[in-house]
């Protein structure tokens, strides 16, 4: 599967964010960096606040020139922002785009930062060796774009002001149910993200943790996807991988294998209705029912990926990169 549009600027973002990249540019040192963040009315590519400040920082990455749908983004951030950075990063800017987004700083009287910066075409080389690697090998080869300089800051058409505090502002209100939700949802996530890093859909925010139950992820293909809960309303913690009718075929070609699939997951495993999943009650504390959850979708990746990535025949050559699969 080939990476295209946003998984490809995805994985340039997380090579900036990881490798500390943004940090040695701007020369700010970040806390709480989150890819492709939830905000009203948008998803930012990489935000992350100014250790001691908390002062907000807004990325937006682009592997093209400028264009009318970054811009607008761009607009809003500075519209909707007090004071904080913004960084915009594309691989070539129009003249009257960056004035534009000038103008609309200067105008704003408030203390915002807005830094443009140019991406190094040579790292489109090493994404595509990534693009030609299966689906789970490529975080641990990540690395492959820390080229040398792989963006470069604009100082002359950059608005560089002094970085102000931010303000400590009344966190939301939510009631005791959904702040315990909330914790325990971040704590499941984390985990996943530490403990099965090679999997790339871990690493997106997700929004409205403390309202939700259930938790999913894009599986690979389109309308494959998995569902992980600590705790549904039975008190039941589960992962699940989903089928949309479209994709059935797939999900028959592995209950073909079902007694493969059984000896992997103890006898655990359910298939019922285009739904692959393993259940069971919740543990006594999080910290044991996460970890069940956490080994059990591992398992689930490994065993299932080369179907949810790569089923149909004309990408099937990628399956002797993932001996592990089913």
């Amino acid at each position: 599967m080939s990476f295209y549009g946003s998984d490809r600027e995805f994985l340039v973002t997380l090579s900036l964010g990881q490798e500390k990249i943004l940090e040695k540019e701007l020369g700010l040192e970040l806390k709480n960096v989150q890819y492709e963040k939830h905000y009203p009315g948008m998803r930012i590519d990489m935000y992350a606040q100014v250790s001691n400040l908390g002062t907000e920082v807004f990325m937006e990455n682009l592997l093209l020139k400028s264009n009318k749908t970054h811009q607008k983004k761009i607009l809003k951030i500075i519209d909707m922002l007090e004071s904080g950075v913004i960084v915009y990063i594309a691989l070539s800017f129009h003249d009257k785009h960056i004035k534009e987004l000038q103008d609309a700083v200067r105008k704003s009287g408030k203390p915002i930062t807005l830094y443009f910066a140019v991406l190094n075409p040579k790292i489109f080389a090493p994404l595509q060796r990534l693009n030609h690697m299966h689906k789970l090998k490529v975080y641990e080869n990540l690395y492959f774009l820390n080229i040398r300089n792989p963006i470069q800051l604009l100082e002359k058409e950059s608005i560089i002001q002094p970085i102000v505090a931010k303000r400590l502002e009344q966190e939301e209100v939510i009631n005791d149910l959904e702040l315990k939700r909330k914790k325990e949802n971040e704590y499941l996530l984390e985990t996943l993200r530490n403990r099965i890093s090679y999997f790339l859909p871990f690493h997106r925010q997700k929004a409205h943790l403390g309202k939700l139950r259930v938790i999913s992820f894009g599986a690979g293909r389109s309308d494959c996807n998995y569902f992980v809960s600590l705790s549904d309303r039975r008190n039941i913690a589960f992962v699940e991988l989903r089928f949309s009718d479209k994709n059935r075929s797939i999900y028959t070609s592995i209950k073909e294998k079902e007694s493969s699939v059984q000896e992997r997951f103890n006898g655990e495993v359910h298939f019922k209705d285009n739904c692959i999943s393993v259940k069971f009650q919740s543990q006594g504390n999080v910290e044991d029912t996460v970890e069940k959850l956490v080994e059990i979708f591992e398992k689930m990746i490994i065993a299932f990926s080369n179907y949810t990535y790569y089923f149909y025949q004309d990408h099937k050559e990628m399956w002797q990169y993932h001996e592990q699969g089913i």
